[in-house]
């Protein structure tokens, strides 16, 4: 373990060293792609810790959608940047504009299907359904008992 580590220590700053000019701009642009990456990683860790700790479907869809999407614009501009060589930097910007559109469009469309289902959504003592269509879309023969109270 230790030669290993000896070995990394000396070879990699003599690396380094032998062309700096070859490695300004593209150690400039790896950093901010790393940069960008991150903060999708914080994004996405932000959504997972929110799936786990909120307490209804809703609130749990609203953390998965609005991070994610977040967390893709990292990941996404991450990539622009690390691929920029390569030429696909508008590839990877019009897959991003297309998740950029979709990703919040089917949050919304799943919440939406939820509620008109009725499953049940986190009450505190001030809610307000301004709706007023929650289980609008199950005839009320469909609806468990225990569901039936609630969505009265």
């Amino acid at each position: 373990m230790k030669p290993l580590l000896a070995l990394l220590v000396c070879a990699v700053p003599t690396a380094l060293a032998a062309s700096p000019e070859a490695l300004e701009t593209p150690a400039l642009g790896n950093l901010w792609a790393d940069l960008l990456i991150l903060v999708g990683c914080v994004f996405l860790l932000t959504a997972a810790i929110g799936m786990a700790r909120f307490p209804d479907f809703y609130t749990r869809l609203h953390a998965s959608s609005k991070l994610v999407t977040l967390g893709g614009v990292g990941f996404f501009g991450g990539a622009a940047i690390a691929f920029a060589p390569l030429g696909i930097t508008q590839r990877i910007l019009l897959i991003a504009a297309f998740f950029l559109l979709t990703a919040p469009l089917s949050g919304y469309m799943i919440a939406r299907a939820g509620y008109l289902r009725g499953l049940p959504f986190y009450r505190e003592a001030d809610t307000v359904d301004e709706w007023g269509a929650h289980g609008a879309a199950v005839p009320k023969s469909e609806v468990p008992d225990a569901e039936k109270e609630a969505l009265s």
